[in-house]
């Protein structure tokens, strides 16, 4: 058994800065385990407002890793990222003290749903943020019928998830397209990118250029070798946020646009399944730059 840096948060952070973005972590460990800290200080977060509990432990993952296909199974043991009265139950000091610098937010559900559902609301509020949420684990049936969904710009779900998500919402089967079965929901009508991922069958995202939704449709990178697939849907997650980051107010956003931030975004995740591990197998930007070149 290996112990290894991980969590949806903090991989998604570590994407973010190993692809050359501005990131600031904020999330909870255990004094017992402070060194996932240092690697997200290896790969260029900002650690500054993480705040490391006294007496409750950090949060593990036991996974499990096929070794002829290289797919997981994963089980969650909460920790200090559940831990409550810490700076995760307080939005508005922390986004008094960061107003300035925050674009983006990204949000999972490996916190307290009640602290997910603050942050969404604190951002909404002030207008100018793009909230992204990847729903992952997923939301039972009541807590998807209440969640803020307005407040979210961006979301980012696999495609068993969004057929999960329209069958709780809607009580139907979203059959063969579930991303558009997703979209088609009231409570998703004004979310700006819907993306869903499809595995080996590539990803698809539908976004509002004005009043219309334009989809797009990418093909799956091609993998030289499946060794982990722990970690990939971070991988897009992050490539894909820094994608958005990248653009401006007054850029255009075609469908060709949008296809070239998803493509970067498929081949940093392919290239994260060919290394073992969940943080360290991610990318650089010059690293995946480089691929998308020898794929011309």
């Amino acid at each position: 058994m290996w112990a290894r840096p991980g969590g949806k948060g903090a991989n998604v952070a570590a994407v973010l800065g190993l692809a050359g973005v501005q990131v600031k972590m904020l999330g909870a460990v255990g004094s017992d385990a402070t060194w996932p800290i240092d690697c997200l200080k290896e790969r260029h977060v900002d650690t500054t407002d993480m705040y490391v509990s006294p007496d409750v432990p950090t949060g593990r993952a036991f996974i499990q890793i096929s070794s002829e296909d290289g797919e997981n199974s994963i089980v969650l043991l909460k920790g200090a990222n559940f831990a409550t009265n810490t700076p995760l139950d307080e939005p508005n000091a922390w986004f008094s003290r960061n107003e300035q610098q925050i674009t983006h937010l990204v949000l999972q559900n490996e916190i307290p749903l009640a602290c997910t559902i603050a942050f969404v609301e604190h951002a909404a509020s002030l207008g100018n943020v793009c909230t992204v949420f990847n729903p992952s684990p997923m939301l039972t049936p009541d807590e998807l019928r209440a969640f803020p969904w307005s407040g979210i710009r961006v979301l980012i779900v696999n495609q068993g998830e969004a057929a999960d998500m329209h069958r709780a919402l809607s009580g139907r089967d979203a059959g063969s397209e579930p991303a558009k079965a997703l979209a088609s929901l009231p409570a998703f009508a004004s979310i700006q990118w819907i993306v869903v991922t499809r595995g080996s069958q590539g990803s698809c995202a539908g976004v509002l250029v004005g009043s219309e939704r334009v989809w797009v449709d990418t093909q799956a990178a091609k993998t030289r070798t499946v060794v982990n697939t722990t970690g990939a849907g971070d991988t897009y997650t992050g490539y894909l946020v820094a994608g958005l980051m990248s653009l401006h107010e007054r850029d255009s956003l075609s469908s060709e646009r949008i296809k070239a931030i998803m493509h970067r975004a498929s081949v940093a995740s392919a290239m994260a399944v060919e290394v073992d591990g969940a943080m360290e197998s991610i990318p650089s930007a010059k690293e995946v730059d480089a691929r998308i070149a020898l794929l011309g």
